[in-house]
């Protein structure tokens, strides 16, 4: 097997921490002996600083050094758990039948495969929903045996049904992520936290994504309220483009920053919901 040093141009909660990976430096005095260096890039505004990496190492050893990652397109069906991201988390399916017009996944990914099926705590699927009842159950037979189960993306609020409710009432759940992009998706978000509460999830189980264009801040609060009030923690996103700049209408950059640190740190969310509190009250 092939002994690959892996660089990434940021540390995030998936990156992986062995003595194989490196993150954001140029070689040092001691590097791990090695077959190939490959410069992983999740984002596209981390490209530049990538692309400084490879050119870095390419002046250090004599091995092939290779640069990729989602901010590449890279092929994602041959995932392996562990090398590029940290273990517990799987892909199941990679890809999405939808074509929303804010997701690069479609872009770089197109439609849902359904991949071979590792074990993991962490599905981190792009649309789990959209995967055929065969692959669904086998993900659910290989998720029985693992702890703290975390849905953290996949759930298309309008595909949670009956046979999904049914199989995780036997899983050890910790979180379930689902997302609410836009006013139109909040109907299918609200029945969807309805059929988990119902089923004995709580708030503690329930978040959920809401994307918001930097756009309208009142139109925003609507949203993250109503699924706040039914039963689930919203966190914020706010936009970014492949140039990492979100866009912000009306209102400062930083009024943003803070709407967006309010509604994703449940502290926060939890004194502005029921004391009344603004986002200008927490700076």
């Amino acid at each position: 097997m092939k002994k690959i040093l892996r660089i990434f141009p940021r540390r995030t909660s998936y990156t992986p921490d062995d003595d194989m990976v490196i993150i954001n430096e140029p070689p040092g005095l001691f590097v791990p002996e090695h077959d190939e260096v490959h410069i992983s890039c999740t984002f596209s505004w981390d490209m530049k600083q990538s692309e400084w990496l490879k050119y870095q190492w390419e002046s250090y050893t004599d091995k092939p050094v290779l640069i990729g990652g989602p901010a590449y397109g890279s092929p994602s069906n041959d995932f392996i758990p562990g090398l590029y991201v940290k273990q517990g988390v799987v892909f199941t399916s990679r890809g999405c039948n939808n074509n929303c017009s804010w997701c690069f996944v479609p872009k770089q990914e197109g439609k849902l495969i359904e991949l071979p099926i590792m074990p993991g705590n962490i599905i981190q699927d792009n649309n789990f929903l959209q995967c055929s009842r065969e692959h669904k159950n086998k993900v659910f037979d290989m998720l029985r045996t693992q702890k703290k189960v975390m849905f953290m993306g996949g759930l298309e609020c309008r595909l949670i049904d009956d046979h999904f409710i049914d199989n995780i009432k036997s899983l050890n759940i910790y979180r379930l992520w689902l997302a609410c992009d836009t006013d139109s998706a909040l109907p299918a978000t609200l029945k969807a936290i309805e059929l988990l509460t119902k089923a004995g999830y709580t708030r503690e189980h329930i978040h959920c994504y809401v994307l918001s264009m930097g756009e309208n801040m009142d139109k925003d609060e609507i949203r993250l309220r109503a699924i706040y009030d039914a039963g689930a923690y919203p966190f914020a996103m706010l936009y970014r483009g492949k140039d990492n700049k979100s866009l912000g209408r009306g209102y400062s950059h930083k009024d943003w920053r803070r709407f967006i640190c309010m509604w994703s740190r449940p502290a926060k969310m939890r004194a502005h919901v029921e004391l009344g509190t603004s986002f200008k009250d927490f700076y």
